[in-house]
This record gives structure tokens, sequence and C-alpha cells, in this order.
């Protein structure tokens, strides 16, 4: 009988691993025993029937052992729904563009494969279309956020790839820089990029890819505005509320609720500091540690100093074109400039 099992695999709604068989009964992942086998427990067993049925399995999938006495029927919708949303789920999970990815088309080829039990595709849009919007990445709304979620991207895709190529490994560098550089020229600057990378396409298709995605995420979905500090460099967060928020926290402020006097006496005794001191928090601008500060002038510094070459260009009458060189090159130098925020923090 085991011999004649049909076994799929599939997820939870929480993403661990499932067992389907027969496309009736599903089984949730219960142990891992010393040898690495794996004991699945029939999804009934913590309900009301108890039910007792279990299936081992091995790294392969082989079935080891099968305790098939349930004490319910057997639930072809259930089971052909969740395993529809998985396949769909690891199709989405595969793609670069997650947003691209056509739901309704790959259910309906699914759909033939299994047949009369398949669920409506309404039973699981929702479901689909929330985890859809999980694999996009969040509205981004501060700095720190930006270099780190391209650089995770990126390092998926194609470190290996443009790691011993100097070219495209400064452009690979360069891509997480944009958000430093003058908003009006970053996609032309980016265009530059890609086109000079294409001469090289048969040696980083995945770089390519990552370009492409990036094109479409950042200059397409998202506002640049939101991710761009040209302008904002010295800015943690983007308002000074939450940065105050956030500055009395650490002063272990409120790791009990403190009296009302307390709460009075510390905000007077912190108002009371230099004038400088607090006009520079009313702006949001906050001590950091040493580090990070030096870093920041450095990125600071550059770019000031290609904002004024911008301005002596447009003062002689040089074209578009001698401007947007002028914040490649800027790009490029902030190679040796950018820092990682998460890290240094």
């Amino acid at each position: 009988m085991e011999g004649n099992l049909k076994i799929d695999i599939s997820e939870t709604n929480r993403g661990k691993e499932q067992i389907i068989i027969d496309r009736k009964f599903k089984y949730n992942f219960s142990k891992l025993k010393k040898d690495n086998t794996k004991i699945y427990r029939c999804i009934e067993y913590k309900t009301l029937n108890k039910c007792k049925s279990f299936i081992i399995l091995n790294d392969n999938k082989e079935v080891l052992n099968y305790d098939s006495s349930h004490n319910h029927p057997g639930n072809e919708i259930n089971a052909s729904k969740s395993l529809i949303k998985h396949k769909i789920k690891d199709e989405i999970k595969k793609s670069l563009i997650p947003s691209d990815i056509k739901s309704k088309r790959i259910f309906d080829k699914i759909s033939q494969e299994i047949g009369y039990i398949c669920p409506e595709y309404k039973t699981i849009k929702s479901q689909i279309t929330r985890y859809k919007n999980k694999q996009l990445f969040p509205n981004i709304k501060t700095f720190d956020e930006v270099p780190n979620i391209i650089n995770d991207k990126k390092n998926k895709l194609c470190y290996k790839e443009v790691k011993d190529h100097n070219i495209l490994n400064t452009y690979y560098k360069a891509i997480s820089n944009l958000c430093f550089i003058n908003i009006e020229y970053i996609p032309d600057i980016f265009n530059k990029i890609k086109n000079t990378c294409m001469r090289y396409k048969s040696t980083c298709s995945q770089f390519l890819n990552f370009l492409d995605y990036f094109e479409k995420t950042f200059l397409n979905i998202y506002n640049i505005k939101y991710w761009n500090y040209y302008n904002n460099i010295d800015h943690i967060t983007n308002n000074a509320s939450e940065s105050y928020n956030s500055y009395l926290k650490n002063l272990n402020l409120f790791v009990k609720k403190p009296s009302f006097y307390k709460l009075i006496y510390t905000i007077q005794f912190e108002e009371s500091k230099s004038y400088y001191d607090y006009h520079m928090r009313i702006k949001g601008i906050w001590r950091k540690k040493s580090r990070i500060s030096e870093r920041v002038d450095d990125i600071n510094i550059l770019v000031e100093y290609y904002k004024n070459m911008e301005a002596e260009l447009k003062n002689i009458g040089c074209s578009k074109n001698d401007i947007i060189e002028n914040w490649f090159n800027c790009l490029i130098r902030l190679n040796n400039e950018i820092i990682n925020f998460n890290k240094t923090k």
C-alpha cells in the first residue's frame, strides 16, 4: 500500500512543511528523529478527532512507515486548496519580480492537472495577494533601510558573478549609492550603468536581472524621493519627533513607567542642555557613535563637492550629459565612502 501512495509536498499557512497523501489527507511536521527521519501527524491530531494517523519519511521523502488509521473522512477540496496555494507561492518565491507573476494563470494550469476537485480561484485569491505583497519591499521611509535592502537582494542574486570583474563589481557597488546623489539624474545614470553592463551580458546575466528588478521596483514602483537622501544625509530618521522618542528610550527612562514628576524632571533636564545641542536635536540630528559620524561627514563632504561642481558646470554652460557624468563620478567615488548603518550602529 505504501508503494501506491501519492505524496505531495505543501506548506502550512505559516510556511511550515506539510505532506499531502492521496490529495485527501494533510500531515504537519511533528518530530525529527535521531536518524534524521521525520514524523508527520495528521492535521486532525490536535483537534477533537484526535486522529492517530502518521507517516515517517526519510530525507528523500521515501515512506518508511505509514499508519493510515484515520477516524475521519478525507477532504479533497481542502487538500487541493493547500497544494495549489503552495505551488503558486513557490512560483512567486522564485520570481525576480513577484509583481509580474500572474497568479490566475498559474492557478488555471494547476487546475487542469488536479481536475474536478480543484477549488475556485476566489477562495485563495486574497491569501495569494497578501503573500505576493510580502515579497515586495515595505514602504521605504528611513535612510538606513535602503542600502541594506538593495545589498541583500544583490548578494542573493549576483555577488559571485561580479566579484572578479573590475567594471561589473564597481557598478555592483555603485547601485547602492544612488540614494546619495542628485535625484534629477538618477534615471540617466542608471541607464548608463545598465547599457555598459549589457556589453558583458554573456557573463553577468544575473546582474542584468537584478538591474531589471531595481528599475521596476525602485525607479517605477516606489517614488525615488522616499529613498533618496541627497539633501538630507544627516538625518537618521525622517522627523524630529521620532528621533526624540528614540533618544528618551535610550536613556532607559521608560524601562518602567515613570512617575509624572520624574518624566517632567527628565524632560526639563534635557532642555537645559546647551543651546547648540538642543537646536541640533530639534532638527532631528543626534549625537552618533564617532565611527558613524565620521563616515557620514565623509559622504557629506564628497556629495557637497560634486554639488558645487554641478553648479559650476551649469554656470559655464555645460550640457546635461556633462552634469550626468559629474554625478556618475560621484557615485563611483562613493564606493569608498558608503557605510552600512545596521553594522555600525
